[in-house]
C-alpha cells in the first residue's frame, strides 16, 4: 500500500513494511548531492522535486571499496551485496514510521507526536551504509517510535581536508567549515528531521540519535559540537570508544591537512577545480592506496589506522572532545552507552587482556557526570553468537537492538528473541523520556536498569537472563581504571 506524505520539498510517497501498520520510505533526499563543485562541502539544503518522489528503494551508498566483494568477517555476516549502487550521490535518509493510514494523500497521521529515534551507522568512517539488512527500522517502529537512517560520506570524500579549502571557505566568508562533512552531513540529516518529521507523526522536540562504532564516535561528536545546540535530546553509544584509550584524541587539523596534500599529490592536482574533476572512482583509488605515515599518531588514537578521520577545525570541532566534555561544554543530553564482551581487547606487557573500549566509555561517564551531565545508562552485551566462535563480537548487538535476527544466518534460538524484544523496548523507552524502563509486551516489568552511578557503575547485564552486576569489569580492567 502506497502511503504520501508532503515535506518541504515536495510528496514524497512509501510503501506498508511487512507490518502493514509501518510505512517506510527509502532514498529520500536530505541534501544536494555533493558532486562536482560541492564535493569537499559543507552539505547544502535539498532542492525542490516535481511531481511525487517514490521512496520505495535505498538510494546509492557513499563511495566506499566495494561492499561485500571479500571474504571478509563482517561481509560474511551481514551478507552485503556488492551489487548495491555506489556514488558521490548518497545524501539520502530513510524513515519508518507507524503513524500513518489510508492511502495516497489522505494517508492519516495520527495526533499523537511520536518520539524520533536518528540511526548513524558505523565503518571506522571509511565503509558502511543505510542498507545493511541489520538496520531494518520496521520491529523498532512498531514500538510507537518513527525510526530514520541518515547516510553520510566516508573516508577521503567525508574527511578529507586541505590548504585550499580553507583559503576557499575564507574567501566566501560564509562561516562554513572545510572539514568533517562526514559529520556536517549527519548534522544536515537531523536538521531535515527535526524540519519535517512531524509530517510523519515524528516529534521534532523528541530527537535520540543513536549509533554504533564510528556511529557512536559520531554521536559523540554530534554532542560535542557547539553547531548542535537543542537538535536532538537524547544519545545511544553503542560500542563507541568513549574518551581517552582508543579514542584518545581527534586529529589535528595540521596533520588532517597534510593527508589532503599527499592526496592531491598523487592525483596529479594542485587546485580546488582540478580536484573536483576528477572521477570519483579514481579518488577513491588514490585515497585508498595512500600509506598511513608513521608520525601519525600514538596507539591509541583513529589516525594511527587510516589516514581519514575526524579532527579539531575549530569549527564543528573547536576542541578535542574530551576537554569539551570536561569543559562542560557539551550539548545537554541523556545518555545510554554499552559494549560487547569480545570487543576492544587491547594487552598489558604481560600479556593479559584490557577492555579498552569499555574503559573508554566508562570514563566518558565518569567526564559526564563529573561535568554535572545526567547518569547515563550503561550496558554489557553477553551473548556468544551462534554458528562461529566469534563470542560477543563487535556489532553482535545490532542484530538484537534492531530486532533483525530473522534476516541472520545464525541459528537463533527463542531466549534469543525474547532478548532482541527486551533490547528493543529498553532503546525506545529510553527514546520516548530517556529512561529504558518500563513493561514487556505482556504487561510485566522489564528488568529494571539502574543508572550508573558510582565507580562500580552498574551495567545493564544483557544476555540470556538481563540483570544489573557490578562484577563485570575484569581484575586487570579494575586496575587500568584505578578501581
Amino acid at each position: 500500500m502506497k502511503r504520501q506524505v508532503i515535506v518541504a520539498q515536495g510528496t514524497v510517497e512509501g510503501l506498508a513494511a511487512e507490518d502493514q501498520g509501518i510505512t517506510v520510505f527509502r532514498g529520500v533526499p536530505f541534501a544536494q548531492p555533493p558532486v562536482g563543485g560541492l564535493r569537499w562541502r559543507a552539505p547544502q539544503p535539498a532542492l525542490p522535486w516535481d511531481g511525487v518522489l517514490q521512496a520505495f528503494d535505498f538510494g546509492p551508498t557513499a563511495m566506499q571499496p566495494t561492499p561485500g566483494a571479500s571474504d571478509d568477517f563482517y561481509d560474511r555476516e551481514w551478507g552485503t551485496d556488492p551489487a548495491v549502487p555506489m556514488s558521490e550521490d548518497c545524501l539520502y535518509l530513510n524513515i519508518w514510521t507507524p503513524a500513518l493510514r489510508g492511502y495516497g494523500a489522505d494517508s492519516m497521521v495520527t495526533s499523537e507526536k511520536l518520539p524520533v529515534m536518528v540511526w548513524i551507522y558505523g565503518g571506522a568512517y571509511q565503509c558502511g551504509g543505510t542498507f545493511e539488512k541489520e538496520f531494518d527500522g520496521t520491529h523498532l517502529a512498531a514500538n510507537g517510535v518513527v525510526v530514520v537512517s541518515v547516510a553520510y560520506r566516508l573516508n577521503a570524500f567525508g574527511f578529507m581536508t586541505h590548504p585550499l579549502l580553507h583559503e576557499e571557505a575564507v574567501e566566501r566568508g560564509d562561516g562554513e567549515p572545510y572539514a568533517n562533512f562526514g559529520f556536517l552531513d549527519q548534522r544536515a540529516g537531523i536538521q531535515w528531521v527535526k524540519e519535517n518529521i512531524a509530517k510523519f507523526g515524528g516529534d521534532p522536540e523528541n530527537i535520540t540519535v543513536f549509533g554504533q562504532s564510528a556511529g557512536a564516535a559520531s554521536v559523540l561528536a554530534q554532542i560535542c559540537s557547539p553547531m548542535n545546540h537543542g537538535l536532538f535530546q537524547k544519545a545511544i553509544m553503542q560500542s563507541g570508544a568513549g574518551l581517552g584509550y582508543f579514542n584518545a584524541r581527534q586529529d589535528t587539523l595540521e596533520h588532517a591537512q597534510a593527508n589532503g596534500i599527499r592526496l592531491f599529490e598523487a592525483l596529479g592536482v594542485s587546485t580546488l577545480e582540478q580536484a573536483r574533476a576528477i572521477p570519483a572512482r579514481t579518488v577513491l583509488e588514490a585515497a585508498e592506496s595512500l600509506p598511513v605515515p608513521p608520525d601519525s599518531g600514538r596507539e591509541d588514537d583513529w589516525s594511527m589506522i587510516v589516514n581519514w578521520v575526524p579532527c579539531v577545525d575549530g569549527l564543528f570541532l573547536p576542541d578535542q572532545e574530551e576537554r569539551i566534555v570536561e569543559g562542560c561544554k557539551a550539548n545537554n543530553v541523556d545518555m545510554l552507552v554499552g559494549n560487547t564482551t569480545n570487543e576492544f581487547i587491547a594487552s598489558t606487557e604481560d600479556g593479559k587482556p584490557v577492555h579498552v573500549g569499555q574503559l573508554g566509555n566508562l570514563t566518558l561517564i565518569r567526564k559526564w557526570t563529573a561535568s554535572g551531565g545526567t547518569a547515563p545508562y550503561y550496558y554489557h552485551f553477553d551473548v556468544a553468537m551462534l554458528g562461529d566462535d566469534a563470542g560477543a563480537f563487535h556489532s553482535s548487538d545490532l542484530w538484537f537492538s534492531f530486532g533483525s535476527l530473522a534476516k541472520c544466518w545464525r541459528p537463533f534460538v527463542g531466549w534469543h528473541y525474547d532478548l532482541a524484544r527486551r533490547m528493543g523496548l529498553y532503546w525506545t523507552n529510553f527514546a520516548a523520556n530517556g529512561d529504558p524502563n518500563g513493561t514487556d509486551r505482556d504487561g510485566t516489568p522489564l528488568p529494571v536498569w539502574d543508572p550508573c552511578i558510582g565507580e562500580e557503575c552498574p551495567a545493564m547485564h544483557l544476555c540470556q537472563e538481563p540483570g544489573m552486576r557490578t562484577d563485570w569489569l575484569t581484575e586487570t580492567d579494575r586496575k587500568a581504571f584505578g578501581l
